[in-house]
C-alpha cells in the first residue's frame, strides 16, 4: 500500500481518540511510543515499548524545538522517521491482528503520527487521549483518596507474615509491588520497582479489591526504593492490629527457605550485605556470620541475625503496640483461616 507521508496527513487531527478504560475493556494492545528511557521511568502496565525516537533523537528534537521552534522540530522528526520508516512499521507487524492503542507523553505528535501512519497500513489503531500524563494524574488522584480501613499484620522477622498475606482475600502485598522484602536482604533475587511502577501496581490492586477492611503487612514508610503513599500510610497507623508469632526454629527454617543461597553469586551478595553490619553488630560477630555462610551453616547464621539483630531492632517497638488479635503462625493455613474469620467480625 502506498503511504501518504505528507505533514498534513501524518499530523492531521485524529478521529481515533480513545480513553484508556475503553481500550483495556476492549482488549486492545497498549503501545508506548516514547523513548526507552521514558518508558523505563514509568509506563502503563502491560504496555509494550516501540519507540518512535531513541533518546539521542528525542534530545536533538527537544533542543531544536527550544531554540528553533515548533516547525523546525517537526521537520527534524520527519527526517528521522523517513530514514527508518520500514523498520518502524515492521516493529508493529506482530500486533496487526488485533486492535492497538498508542500513547506518548501527552497524547501529542508522537502518538498521533504513528496512529495516522499505521491507519494507512490497514491497522485497527487508536490514540490514547491525554497520553501517559493523563494516566499518571489518574494514578495520583486515586492514591490521594485511598485511605481504607485496614487489618495490619505484625510479627517478628520470619513469622510468615507475607506467606499468610498470600493466602488471604482482600489483601495488599506491598512488598510484592515494591519488588523488595523490606530488609537489607530484601532485593536478593528481586527486581525492585521504581516509585511510578509501584504506584501503578498499587492502583491496579486497588481496582480488584472489594469490601473493606483489607489485610496488609506492617511496613515502614519506605520499602526498598519506594515510599508508601501518605494517605495509605496514615490508614496503616489507624489500622486494626494483629500480631503473629511462632517458634524460633520455625522462623529460621522459613528465612532459609525464603532466601535460598543457591549459588556462588548469591553467597557473594549475602556476604557483602553481612559485612555492612559491622558497625551495628561488631566485627567479630560479622566475621562469625561470614564463616557460617562460607561453611553452609545457615541455621547458625540466621539464628544470630534474628536473635542479635532483627529481634532487638523490632521487638521493642512491637511490644508497645496494642493488638486486637494475637495468633500462632506455626501453621500458615490455619492462621489465614483465623484471620479470615476475624475480618468477618469487622465487616
Amino acid at each position: 500500500m502506498e503511504r501518504d507521508l505528507s505533514r498534513s496527513t501524518i499530523l492531521g487531527k485524529s478521529s481515533r481518540l480513545i480513553q484508556l478504560d475503553e481500550a483495556l475493556a476492549k482488549g486492545h494492545q497498549i503501545i508506548d511510543v516514547r523513548s526507552a528511557a521514558e518508558s523505563l521511568a514509568g509506563t502503563i502496565p502491560g504496555a509494550i515499548n516501540v519507540p518512535l525516537f531513541d533518546e539521542d533523537e528525542r534530545s536533538v528534537i527537544g533542543t531544536i524545538y527550544k531554540h528553533g521552534g515548533h516547525e523546525q522540530a517537526v521537520d527534524k522528526g520527519f527526517d528521522y522517521v523517513d530514514k527508518k520508516l520500514t523498520e518502524l512499521v515492521s516493529a508493529f507487524q506482530p500486533f496487526k491482528s488485533k486492535a492497538i492503542s498508542i500513547f506518548c507523553a501527552r497524547g501529542g505528535m508522537r502518538s498521533l503520527s504513528v496512529v495516522n501512519l499505521l491507519a494507512q497500513s490497514g491497522y485497527e489503531v487508536f490514540q490514547l487521549e491525554g497520553g501517559y500524563k493523563k494516566y499518571r494524574q489518574n494514578i495520583l488522584d486515586t492514591l490521594q483518596k485511598f485511605q481504607p480501613k485496614l487489618i495490619i499484620i505484625h510479627g517478628l522477622t520470619g513469622t510468615g507474615k507475607t506467606r499468610i498475606l498470600q493466602k488471604l482475600e482482600s489483601a495488599i502485598d506491598l512488598e510484592d509491588l515494591a519488588g523488595h522484602r523490606s530488609s537489607l536482604f530484601g532485593a536478593l533475587d528481586r527486581q525492585p520497582s521504581n516509585q511510578r511502577t509501584f504506584e501503578s501496581g498499587l492502583v491496579r490492586v486497588i481496582g480488584s479489591l472489594e469490601e473493606e477492611p483489607y489485610f496488609i503487612e506492617g511496613e515502614s514508610r519506605k520499602i526498598g526504593r519506594v515510599f508508601i503513599p501518605k494517605p495509605l500510610a496514615i490508614a496503616m497507623k489507624e489500622a486494626v492490629m494483629v500480631n503473629v508469632h511462632c517458634s524460633l526454629t520455625t522462623r529460621i527454617r522459613r528465612i532459609i527457605e525464603d532466601y535460598p543461597v543457591a549459588n556462588e553469586e548469591m553467597r557473594s551478595q549475602v556476604e557483602g550485605i553481612l559485612k555492612s553490619f559491622k558497625q551495628k553488630m561488631g566485627e567479630d560477630q560479622v566475621e562469625k556470620m561470614c564463616r557460617f555462610l562460607r561453611n553452609g551453616q545457615l541455621d547458625e547464621l540466621v539464628h544470630i541475625l534474628l536473635v542479635d539483630y532483627y529481634d532487638k531492632r523490632y521487638g521493642k517497638s512491637m511490644s508497645n503496640y496494642q493488638y486486637d488479635l494475637e495468633l500462632s503462625s506455626e501453621n500458615i493455613d490455619e492462621a489465614a483461616a483465623t484471620l479470615t474469620e476475624f475480618r468477618g467480625t469487622l465487616i
